[in-house]
C-alpha cells in the first residue's frame, strides 16, 4: 500500500533480492487483507439485518491474499485498477482509505462495489498513459470482465503494446498472442511479489503487457493458506514470532473499529 515502486536490496548472482522490511509489509498486508475480511463479513451481516436493500456479499479474501497483495502492493497512486464488482479488497491494498472501503457496504446495488473504473474507462487510461510515456501501469484482476471482454482487452494490450498486467487466479482461455504469460504459485507471496515486480517494470518501461497466473497445485483435498506460508518463510529468516502477529492484529483492529465508527455506525437521536 505505497504510492511509489519499492526499492529492493542490491543484485546478488542477476537476481534483485527482496529486503525484510518488505518481507515484512508483505506480510502485514496479507494479514491484514484477511482481517478486513472477516470484519466486513460481521458488519455485512449485522447491516443486512437491520437495513433493507443489504444483500449484496463482497469477495472473499481468503486464499487470494498472495495473489492480491503480491501483484497490487507496489501500484501506484495514478496506476489504473480494474478489479471484479463487490471486490473491496484490491483498492485496500492499492491504498484506498477504510473508511472509504466500508461506506461501500451501505450500497445496495452491486455497480456501487466497483473498485475501479469502467472496463471502457479503465482501457482508455491506460491508453492515455502510455500516450504521455508517464510510466503508469494498468492492472486487470481476473472476474473484472467476462471471457469475452477478457480475451478483447488482452488482444487490444498485445495490439497496441499497452502497459497492462492481467492477473488470473483460475485458468482462463487464453488467445494466442504476443504477450508473456508468467506462472507463479499462489500461495506463495514471495513468488507472486518477485513476478509482479518484474512485469511491473517490464510495462513501466514501454516494453508491453505481462499476464500473471497464480495458481494452486494442491493435491485433492488439500490446502493451504498463503499466511501460513509466509509465516513460515519469515520464522526459517528469523523475522517472525507471535508478538510480531499479535502487535499487527491489535494495530490494525483499532483502525478498523475507528473507520466501522464513522462509515457504518449511525448516530442515536
Amino acid at each position: 500500500m505505497s504510492s511509489a515502486p519499492a526499492e529492493s536490496a542490491p543484485a546478488h548472482d542477476g537476481f534483485s533480492l527482496i529486503s525484510n522490511q518488505k518481507l515484512l509489509e508483505l506480510y502485514a498486508t496479507m494479514l491484514k487483507c484477511r482481517l478486513l475480511d472477516e470484519r466486513i463479513r460481521v458488519e455485512h451481516a449485522r447491516l443486512a439485518k437491520s437495513e433493507d436493500g443489504i444483500r449484496h456479499i463482497p469477495l472473499p479474501a481468503k486464499g487470494r491474499e498472495a495473489a492480491l497483495v503480491g501483484v497490487l502492493i507496489d501500484m501506484m497512486a495514478d496506476d489504473t485498477l480494474s478489479a471484479p464488482a463487490l471486490d473491496l479488497l484490491p483498492q485496500f491494498v492499492k491504498g484506498t482509505p477504510l473508511v472509504n472501503l466500508l461506506r461501500l457496504l451501505r450500497q445496495p446495488i452491486a455497480s456501487s462495489f466497483q473498485a475501479g473504473p469502467s472496463k471502457s474507462g479503465a482501457a482508455s487510461a491506460v491508453a492515455a498513459n502510455r500516450a504521455k510515456a508517464n510510466k503508469r501501469i494498468g492492472v486487470v484482476l481476473s472476474g473484472a470482465a467476462e471471457q469475452a471482454s477478457w480475451t478483447d482487452a488482452l488482444r487490444a494490450a498485445s495490439l497496441h503494446h499497452l502497459p497492462n498486467i492481467f492477473v488470473s487466479w483460475k485458468p482462463r482461455k487464453i488467445p494466442a498472442l504476443n504477450i508473456p504469460v508468467m506462472t507463479v504459485d499462489a500461495c506463495d507471496v514471495v513468488a507472486v511479489y518477485r513476478v509482479a515486480s518484474e512485469s511491473i517494470a517490464h510495462a513501466r518501461q514501454g516494453f508491453g503487457p505481462t499476464l500473471i497466473e497464480c495458481r494452486q497445485w494442491d493435491g485433492p483435498g488439500a490446502t493451504r493458506s498463503p499466511i501460513l506460508n509466509m509465516e513460515k518463510y519469515l520464522d526459517r529468516k528469523g523475522l517472525f514470532n507471535k508478538a510480531t502477529k499479535a502487535e499487527i492484529a491489535t494495530g490494525f483492529g483499532v483502525e478498523l473499529d475507528a473507520a466501522v465508527a464513522e462509515a457504518l455506525i449511525l448516530p442515536r437521536i
